[in-house]
């Protein structure tokens, strides 16, 4: 009898030697560098809709680099993308092991049947682009890719909104470079494309409270405020609710406060947030009530319980915003908070204030954190540092401390263009990629749909790529193995990297 075994998660590291990739590095900068001079020199024009044009190139091209790799990333693209393949079959119901042959634990996000780590819309919008294009990565990346770009371009409207067009380009050309962003469409840190989906879900919903700001505010952009709110739910549960204390925090300082305007926007947000999100809420809590439970009302978990092993001081995101934002970032902020006292069009200010502070503080007081949470905030980040940027070169750039000032100019720009650099590894380096992707085509032709496979780390790959059955970590007992073998099934075990078949015991 076989005893059943875990395997600890092998991983092929897969390298790239740097005098095979320095060239290339150096021509793909120096290309970002003649295309974002071009985007400057447009802007001194004042023809700020073509410097939008070429920083959207630019965007375009760092996410596509960003989106090549040959393979699923260990955390957490590859499970995304295997839900995402099985709603093809079954659009309302999410499913991880598609044919469960062993027992399983729902409440276990990385060997359950029902699948509800993550709200749907962000696996539907990759699941239709597989179904449109084919089950490929390719497909897996493309709807994060064009969603990446209209990210870009929305904190360029929200800046120009709220300040002007040379903020708003600025801010727009940040967003564009950011490293941890690219990382995240390229699927290479957790929660990549759901994480993608609901940034903008948010970045739209705040998007229209800001072109809602005026003396007779519109209803209907009220109503899909609330609507987009609701998108933003179903791709990342409760933290879409962010839109409404930014909301308020945008009512109180614009003109004279109206109650009138606060129950009428208020209520047109609810209604347009409960009619998008409620009704798959309520069949996910129908169809799959204790998956839906564990998932709705047992969120504070995070609060008191370490996911993952993530786990960090309470600090840990007042530090991270130097590493993926700017190291010049408190600097800004410190004037920000300045101006905010002394001027007397608060909106601007206090609105990216509360967009930035709120989620940092609640999900600081969370044991679980993971950097990525702090993007929900990053058209926010980008537009105080674009705001700060201008502030030293109207106000200060000719005083006293010319030269300095000018360094620190230079720096708020050359910094976030430094952390692009190390974070979308144009010169090349390591890539862990699972040992499927090491299997010869002859050794992965075998895998068909009546073939289930036991003792690999890299099930999820297999169920994805290929049209198996079913794919496990685990080796069950024999008996187990014995009777799927008379159901007409081919069983495989995976030992010293090949596929041994099984043999029951006459």
């Amino acid at each position: 009898m076989h005893i059943e075994k875990l395997h600890i998660e092998k991983l092929h590291i897969e390298k790239f030697p740097l005098m095979n990739q320095l060239w290339p590095g150096i021509c793909f900068l120096i290309s970002l560098g003649c295309l974002s001079y071009i985007a400057w020199r447009f802007m001194r024009r004042q023809d700020f809709k073509k410097a939008l044009l070429f920083v959207i190139i630019i965007a375009a091209i760092l996410r596509i680099i960003g989106s090549t790799d040959s393979h699923l990333h260990a955390w957490d693209e590859r499970y995304h993308a295997l839900v995402a393949k099985n709603l093809m079959q079954h659009p309302l119901t999410p499913t991880l092991h598609e044919h469960p042959v062993l027992e399983f634990d729902n409440d276990n996000w990385v060997g359950s049947n029902i699948w509800v780590g993550k709200p749907s819309l962000p696996l539907w919008i990759m699941s239709g682009s597989m179904a449109i294009f084919g089950n490929n990565l390719i497909a897996v990346r493309l709807p994060s890719i064009l969603l990446g770009l209209l990210a870009v371009w929305l904190t360029f409207l929200i800046g120009r909104k709220l300040f002007d067009e040379r903020i708003a380009l600025l801010a727009a050309y940040f967003h564009a470079i950011n490293g941890l962003v690219i990382e995240l469409i390229g699927g290479r840190v957790s929660s990549d494309h759901v994480e993608v989906c609901f940034i903008v879900m948010v970045e739209i919903s705040i998007y229209l409270i800001v072109l809602n700001l005026k003396p007779k505010p519109s209803l209907k952009l009220s109503f899909f405020a609330g609507v987009f709110m609701g998108l933003a739910f179903l791709s990342k549960w409760y933290p879409a609710l962010i839109v409404l204390p930014v909301w308020l925090s945008f009512l109180l300082t614009y003109g004279k406060f109206n109650w009138g305007v606060f129950f009428k926007q208020g209520a047109l947000i609810i209604a347009g947030f409960s009619i998008t999100a409620l009704p798959w809420v309520l069949y996910m809590l129908s169809a799959f009530p204790e998956e839906m439970n564990a998932i709705l009302f047992n969120a504070l978990s995070a609060y008191s319980e370490t996911e993952g092993g993530h786990v960090a001081p309470f600090y840990y995101y007042f530090h991270k915003v130097l590493v993926i934002f700017n190291e010049l970032f408190y600097l800004a902020f410190g004037f920000f908070i300045y101006r905010l006292f002394k001027t007397e069009k608060r909106t601007a200010y206090l609105g990216l204030l509360v967009w930035i502070l709120v989620p940092m503080f609640i999900f600081s007081m969370a044991e679980t954190k993971r950097q990525t949470y702090l993007l929900i905030s990053a058209p926010a980040f980008f537009l105080v540092v674009s705001w700060f940027w201008f502030y030293i070169r109207d106000f200060f750039l000719n005083a006293r401390y010319k030269i300095i000032n000018g360094i620190l100019l230079v720096a708020m720009i050359g910094l976030p263009v430094r952390y692009m650099i190390e974070r979308s590894k144009i010169f090349g380096g390591d890539q862990r990629i699972a040992e499927f992707y090491t299997y010869s085509p002859e050794k992965l032709a075998i895998l068909d749909d009546k073939t289930i496979v036991f003792g690999t780390d890299d099930y999820v790959e297999i169920m994805f790529h290929t049209d198996v059955y079913a794919a496990y970590r685990k080796i069950p007992t024999d008996e187990k193995m014995t009777d799927l073998a008379a159901e007409g099934f081919k069983i495989l075990i995976l030992e010293n990297k090949q596929f041994i078949p099984f043999q029951p015991k006459q």
